[in-house]
């Protein structure tokens, strides 16, 4: 369960499940998983009364939603009814999308992908469960259940995903405008807002203007003349160079585009982000699950995926400014050039951000090698996002050549407090071989370990060196932990680490 199970139980706790009135049904893995010490039988009867379940519950839930689509066609679409009679499924979403409401084409389409979604995983719960049974059926000398079982899977209702992607890819062709019908968009917009919004305040201003002054002076000092050039590869600007209380009179906010170019321009390499996805399919900049410990007006506080992009440039923030597109941020790092690059973390239980980044990298594939790193907390998200940029190399030859992020697993060095983290302590890396490998092959670069003060012990050096010899280790820290020159120089110097992460204090030159 290390993998999938904990990516599964995670999926389970999310907030749209827990909170919808009607909750789909999910294969019960941890149970099934649990019989398969039992019987042969014991096990094959759960197994065959989840699948139904799964697919009565599919089945309902797709009819649903035809039934939906046809009754606003019939209600609202003003189509001549001879028309409608016996139309082709396909046809059927075409017109839908044509003749409906964008808020309703909206609904359907994030309806869909939920549906997608859930069986997606159901069908892969139920497969892994057949494979883990085999596993030991094997071992014991038993007949294995494939033959069996997975006939059963691949005929089911719920293995029919191509019809489903194919829809949820018409209405995504017409509702998520493109890079460049967005940046036209998004600017007028600002412009708007620009227009109606004046400083009061000129002093005020002046001050701000100094402070800010007074912060990039520092950075510039610190990189040039503080930092030993060696380890500045090395560092890496958490949310790039921001203020961590928050405010924007010294500092840009956090994941803000000028927090990274600010940072890149000072000749930083490497910066950090964290990325959500809208509700009309954009990569945002965004740590949080909303926007209230940004937003001028705490009291908006709708999640970043029930909102499209317009909506959050509509909440206002502290600085004025807007969150960014990943896109952005990628293209300021290209405009910059030299070795300014991201280092990308997505949400555990975020499937449909993995997906969205392999679309922007497919579309722009220059921007690639702008992204450094890409990292999770959800193993299963992780090797997935594995198995999608190797298909994207497969589909693009030009790509072979190009250098693809690294692909790392975010780990904790405390007792985990959600089930899909994973802890690992300097002194037991034991399981990390295990947790970088899919179904016995490689597959992540390596981990992103929590700081741990035995780390910048002489054992924990020593461990971290013969870690970081296999594979590419970061180390992440938490408010309070020492974030200095001396730290960060240890554990790149004395441990071999790739990537320390640092909020560049202004302590951090001693």
């Amino acid at each position: 369960m290390v993998k999938f199970g904990r990516h599964l139980q995670f999926y389970l706790e999310c907030d749209e499940l827990k909170s919808g009135a009607s909750k789909p049904y999910i294969v019960p893995y941890k149970d099934i998983r649990g019989a398969i010490g039992e019987s042969q039988e014991s096990f094959q009867q759960l197994w065959l009364e989840s699948l139904k379940a799964v697919s009565d519950d599919y089945t309902q839930r797709l009819r649903l939603l035809w039934q939906q689509i046809f009754s606003d066609l019939f209600r609202f679409s003003g189509q001549d009814q001879n028309l409608l009679r016996g139309l082709p499924h396909e046809d059927a979403v075409q017109l839908y999308l044509s003749t409906m409401s964008e808020k309703r084409s909206r609904d359907l389409l994030a309806n869909l992908k939920r549906l997608h979604s859930n069986a997606s995983m159901n069908g892969e719960a139920l497969r892994k469960l057949v494979k883990k049974y085999d596993k030991q059926a094997t071992a014991r000398g038993d007949d294995i259940l494939t033959t069996s079982l997975l006939p059963e899977l691949y005929s089911a209702p719920v293995m029919n995903a191509p019809a489903i992607e194919r829809y949820i890819e018409i209405l995504r062709d017409e509702l998520v405008v493109s890079d460049e019908e967005e940046e036209e968009s998004l600017d007028e917009y600002m412009t708007s807002i620009k227009e109606k919004t004046q400083l009061t305040s000129s002093s005020k201003d002046a001050l701000d203007v100094q402070r800010r002054a007074s912060e990039m002076f520092w950075l510039h000092d610190l990189i040039e003349n503080k930092i030993p050039r060696a380890d500045i590869p090395m560092l890496v600007a958490h949310r790039g160079f921001h203020c961590v209380m928050d405010h924007s009179g010294r500092r840009p906010l956090e994941n803000s585009l000028s927090s990274y170019e600010s940072a890149w321009s000072a000749g930083v390499h490497l910066c950090e982000c964290d990325v959500a996805l809208t509700k009309d399919e954009k990569l945002v900049l965004a740590h949080d699950s909303d926007f209230t410990r940004l937003a001028l007006d705490p009291s908006k506080n709708k999640k970043v995926s029930d909102l499209t992009m317009k909506e959050i440039i509509g909440l206002t923030f502290k600085s004025g400014t807007r969150p960014p597109l990943l896109l952005d941020v990628l293209r300021s790092a290209e405009t910059i050039g030299g070795s300014a690059r991201l280092v990308v973390e997505i949400k555990a239980g975020n499937d449909e951000a993995g997906a969205a980044l392999v679309r922007l990298f497919r579309r722009h594939p220059k921007l690639i090698e702008r992204c450094a790193v890409v990292m999770s907390f959800d193993a299963y998200l992780m090797h997935r996002l594995r198995t999608e940029l190797n298909e994207l190399v497969d589909q693009f030859l030009a790509l072979a050549q190009v250098k693809l992020p690294e692909l790392l697993l975010l780990t904790v060095a405390e007792t985990p407090t959600t089930t899909y983290k994973l802890f690992a302590s300097v002194t037991d890396f034991n399981q990390v071989d295990s947790w970088l490998q899919h179904e016995g092959k490689p597959s992540l670069d390596g981990v992103y370990l929590q700081f741990q003060h035995q780390m910048l012990q002489p054992n924990g050096l020593a461990a971290l060196r013969a870690l970081s010899a296999q594979y590419k280790v970061g180390v992440w820290m938490m408010l309070g932990d020492p974030d200095d020159i001396v730290t960060a120089s240890c554990l790149i110097e004395g441990g071999g680490v790739s990537y320390v992460n640092t909020d560049l204090p202004r302590s951090f030159s001693g």
